[in-house]
């Protein structure tokens, strides 16, 4: 992203974020999957995971973390014209979760409210949504919100999926001109890795809701760090290179929150020093879509970002992948 980036063209304004009131510490994981401590802090670097209640959707979280970026005063409900929801688990198959979400926060019934289908990634899809709408169409406000919940697909006896993922969301105001300036994007998709991060049935294809075996969330974590250690190297290069950005100018690489061990894999094999590469899940997991704000806000968010260029990438369920640049500039 160039000096001369078009200063009028939407932009991240602000970041808040929403993590369920129940909490699966690793005492619990260690004695329900006989764990050791020091993988799970260690190698996977998480210590909890928020769950949602049985009774708390995607929308309920979605809504949580969109009415505490209002309360910090960073929008007026009045003022928003675009509402863009990713989810892979939306409260019904129709309608639309936005919809519902529009209606609960009271924005006004203009808005231009929708759902997108996408995991790891879709952050970064999001923003691109966001920005192409808001300057094709001239909305002055907008909100990108990420929530997931994928405990609700999870089999509670799956050693491969319940150490690794929590569930909550993420609300990111963007403005005209907003001070999170959004560069060039780059993306990717292999479908033929959709079976290795799948749920199987509850889809058109294989109507159930059962949460076990083909109604399970599946994941093959070899597959998923090899997809990352080939594709997202190149994707990072990639967007550098649409920027006419090298590596050396970024100051953080603000990568989706998989796992510790994959991010120090990724940032070694990228020559990348630790303290480009945030490590941020402890606290809160593998939120999916909401990684990459979470851990925005837990660097201290825009205020102490300020004067940072900052690569985007995010990688995983698809098989998907997309970067950008975001340069805040208060």
């Amino acid at each position: 992203m160039s000096a001369s980036a078009d200063r009028s063209e939407p932009g991240v304004s602000a970041i808040a974020s929403y993590l369920p009131d129940c909490v699966v510490g690793n005492d619990e994981i260690a004695a329900r999957f006989g764990f050791e401590r020091e993988f799970l802090d260690g190698k996977i670097g998480i210590r909890q995971r928020h769950i949602a209640r049985p009774d708390e959707s995607v929308a309920d979280m979605a809504v949580a973390a969109a009415e505490r970026l209002f309360s910090q005063g960073h929008a007026e409900r009045s003022e928003i014209g675009l509402l863009v929801l990713c989810t892979q688990n939306p409260d019904y198959r129709l309608p639309a979760t936005a919809d519902i979400v529009q209606d609960r926060l009271k924005l006004p019934t203009s808005v231009a409210a929708f759902d997108f289908n996408q995991g790891c990634s879709g952050y970064v899809y999001g923003l691109s949504i966001a920005k192409a709408m808001m300057a094709a169409h001239g909305i002055g406000c907008g909100l990108l919100i990420t929530s997931e919940a994928y405990s609700k697909v999870m089999d509670a006896a799956d050693r491969s999926t319940v150490p690794v993922f929590g569930d909550g969301a993420s609300a990111t105001l963007l403005r005209a001109a907003g001070p999170g300036r959004l560069g060039r994007f780059s993306f990717g998709s292999d479908g033929s890795g959709a079976n290795e991060l799948i749920v199987r049935a509850g889809g058109s294809r294989n109507p159930t809701t059962a949460c076990h075996g083909p109604g399970a969330l599946y994941m093959n974590g070899r597959s998923i760090f090899n997809f990352m250690m080939k594709r997202v190297p190149a994707d990072v290069d990639a967007c550098l290179a649409a920027n006419g950005m090298s590596r050396a100018e970024i100051d953080l690489f603000v990568f989706h929150q998989a796992s510790r061990y994959m991010l120090e894999s990724l940032g070694r094999e990228m020559r990348l020093e630790k303290e480009r590469v945030p490590v941020m899940m402890a606290e809160f997991a593998n939120t999916v879509s909401s990684t990459i704000p979470m851990t925005l806000e837990a660097l201290g968010g825009m205020l102490a970002l300020n004067g940072k260029k900052l690569l985007l990438s995010g990688f995983g369920v698809g098989l998907s992948w997309a970067s950008t640049i975001l340069r805040i500039e208060l």
